[in-house]
Parts: structure tokens; sequence; C-alpha cells
């Protein structure tokens, strides 16, 4: 049966240096939980916090509401999979994967019959007399799951597992990650600082930032309605422009860019004010170039072309800086020192305060503080 987590108002303290202040979330039972994040954000540390690692200075830890604080970490019934993947050299496939199962006394017959399984389960149950040496970066990647899972925790940890992959191997090992949790069904936290990564395996996503949640909810809403400029600009591209709220007599919200203005917005919030400084993020693939000469003017600095997509590089009038995301066609790329006219979809565009940084659109999830 699958545990819950909550994590209530932990702090992490290293000498003077607060690394995490008072923070709080829920993971569900069974969830594949990320925690997503710049290097030094504070993600490590509550993962280790959570296994025992690192000491807890305020707050609690709970396992299905179980306080966990002062218990010991091989207690703790979690299976922990490391960056470096920490798989023994002097031992076989098949010795790496009992080893924990030997420390809790199973007998031989109860390990050989689970190490068999976990090893099918990861399919690489025909390397199990293989010795680490002769084992690719993917396959003791999977050595370190399968000893992970092989003692059925209760929690699954796991810590940058794919950071010494090559490309290929990682988009691979990602989704073998995904199907034996689907397929076991562990509750999983698993940090990452690759964004794309997290969006293709997450049930819900913690954005972290100087040890605090920017942000939780799953990856279409993150991407979609980012909380704030921090988010906007952490997952994926985005384009950053400044603009002005536009009032009508009824009420009605405009955005006010340059010489342009994005028509009725509904989805902004009511409290606005009429020349509210705000920021817009429109990512690369919602403009639209316009063919009747309607909307924002720029020119086009440079391109790419990436057989699916062609990326232009543009300078608006007001001199700000933009990407666009066209899909390609057999029309010739726009070249480059061309006047081109950008529209978006008001829909997709995400408006926040300037002061603030925060979203001013309607719909918008979880904003951690």
């Amino acid at each position: 049966m699958s545990v819950s987590i909550n994590i209530n108002d932990v702090t992490k303290k290293y000498g003077n240096d607060i690394v995490i202040n008072g923070l709080s979330l829920k993971i569900r039972p069974g969830e594949f939980f990320t925690l997503l994040g710049p290097s030094g954000c504070g993600k490590t540390t509550l993962l280790r916090m959570i296994i025992g690692f690192n000491t807890i200075e305020a707050g609690t830890i709970e396992i299905d509401d179980k306080v966990v604080n002062d218990i010991p970490t091989n207690k703790r019934n979690m299976g922990m999979v490391f960056q470096n993947y920490a798989i023994f050299p002097h031992m076989s496939v098949k010795d790496n994967v009992a080893f924990g199962l030997k420390n809790r006394k199973v007998s031989k017959a109860d390990i050989d019959r689970q190490v068999d399984e976990i090893l099918k389960i990861v399919k690489i149950d025909h390397l199990k007399d293989r010795m680490p040496v002769k084992l690719s970066g993917g396959q003791q990647q999977r050595v370190a799951l399968a000893r992970a899972l092989v003692i059925h925790p209760e929690v699954l940890l796991m810590d940058e597992p794919l950071s010494n992959l090559d490309a290929k191997l990682r988009v691979e090992m990602r989704n073998v990650i995904k199907k034996i949790h689907n397929q076991i069904g562990v509750t999983t936290v698993y940090v990452t600082h690759d964004q794309e990564e997290a969006l293709a395996i997450s049930d819900r996503i913690a954005i972290m930032n100087n040890g605090h949640i920017q942000q939780i909810g799953n990856p279409k809403d993150i991407y979609q309605r980012p909380a704030n400029i921090f988010v906007s600009t952490f997952i994926g591209v985005s384009n950053i422009l400044e603009g002005k709220i536009l009032l009508g007599n009824n009420g009605e919200k405009r955005v006010l860019l340059e010489d342009s203005y994005f028509e009725e917005m509904d989805n902004i919030i009511g409290t606005v004010e009429d020349g509210q400084e705000v920021l817009l993020s429109v990512r690369p693939e919602e403009f639209i170039i316009s063919n009747n000469k309607e909307g924002l003017k720029a020119t086009v600095k440079s391109s790419v072309f990436l057989g699916v997509t062609i990326h232009y590089f543009v300078e608006l009038s007001n001199g700000q800086e933009a990407e666009v995301i066209q899909i390609s066609e057999l029309q010739d790329i726009i070249p480059d020192n061309s006047e081109i006219y950008l529209k978006a979809d008001r829909s997709r565009i995400n408006v926040y305060d300037k002061e603030s940084n925060n979203s001013l659109i309607k719909e918008v999830g979880f904003l951690g503080v």
C-alpha cells in the first residue's frame, strides 16, 4: 500500500546559513513527485531530510501521519537512487541487488526469488552474474534502481539519477523509470534540474528557488500557467515583454504593448488598475506571424532551421528582443532584416505584476512564499 508524505514547516541550517526555511508540502500516496529547481535551491537537501541523511532543525516530516524526524535512516524503509549509482564494484549485479535483503536477514530462498523478480522488472535479469565494470551507464542505473526497489520501500527517493547519462540514454531511462513506477506504484520523490525531464516524468512538480517553493502543479499547468516570472523563465523559454493595463469604460481589460494592445483579456483578475505596469510572458511557439501587418512590429535579426521548426530571433520596435518559433513549411525562411508583425493567442498569454512578479491570471494554481 502506498504512503503519503507530509512535510510541515521544516527548516534546515548549515551554520548560520538557512538553506530551507519553513517549507511545507504534501505528497500523495503512489505519486511521482518531482522537486525541480536550479543548483543550490535546496531540493537535494530536502530529499536528504526525508530519508534521514540530514537533520531537521524545525518542523516535522510524516510518513502516513507518523513523524519520522527521530527515526534512524535504516529504520525508515526507504530506497534511494543516487546520482553516481553507488553500486559496489566488487559485487556482481545479483549481489548488489541482494545487499539490502541480506542486511534484513531475509532467507536465501526469498532473496533469490525477489532478486530474480526485480531484475526481470528492470530488464537486466540476463546480466545478474556480470560485474559492474562490464556494465554500461544505463545498466548500472538499472542495478541501482533494482537495489532500491527490491526491499519493497514505502518511499523511493531519486537524486539526479540520470545526470551522468548521455542525452539519448537519459530519454530511454526516464521512460523506464516512469514505466516501472506505474507498474509498482511506490510513492516516489525525484530530484532534477532538468525541466524537460521533470515535465516528461512527473505527476506533479514543485518548483524550488532559494529554499522556497514557488509553485506546485501538474506539468501542463506549470508550463501553461506559471505562478510568477521565475517559474515562467525557468520552465521552458519565455519572452518577457513590458506593458501596461488599459481599462475600458465598461471594465474590460486590455494590455497595452508599445503602440499596440492585446484585445480584451477576460482572464485577468479584477483588482488590476488602469495604467498598472505589467510584464507579459509569451512563449516562442505562441507567437503567430501575421500576414496582414497586424500586431507587434518586429525585425528579423537571425534564424535557425531545426527541421520541424524554425526559430526566429527578432527585435521589436521598442528595442526589446524576442524569440519566435514556427512550424517549418515549404515556404522560404524569412530573410534577416525583414519586417514582420506578430500576434498571439490572448488566452495563452501570461500577465504578471511588474513590482511583485506574481501572476495576474485568474486560474493560476498554488504560489509559494
